[in-house]
């Protein structure tokens, strides 16, 4: 009578050191998990930094190009956009607008 209640306690020991095991491992992955969303977020904002940087690292090109091309007005050069495409857009935005200057 006596082992049978030795062998339940101890199989019910076993089996919550089992658990308890497996809850460690869950949160360790937990961990590494969150840190490397962590580590991600912080990649894609150094990303959009050095993609910022590379673009300004870009405009004394187009400074050059318009000084070689002779023109007057460079002010407007410097406030034109990188690509064609941000023109058109920043028309499309300014003609839907409701309130115009």
């Amino acid at each position: 009578m006596f082992s049978r209640f030795g062998g339940a306690l101890i199989l019910v020991v076993l089996i919550s050191l089992a658990a308890i095991t497996l809850e460690k491992r869950i949160l360790s992955v937990r961990r590494r998990v969150t840190l490397q969303t962590y580590q991600l977020d912080e990649l894609l904002e150094q990303h959009a930094i050095q993609r910022l940087r590379a673009q300004q690292l870009g405009a004394p090109a187009r400074l050059i190009e318009a000084i070689e091309r002779g023109d007057q007005d460079l002010s407007q050069t410097l406030q034109s956009p990188l690509f064609p495409s941000e023109a058109s857009t920043a028309q499309n935005v300014e003609s839907l607008s409701p309130v115009r200057q």
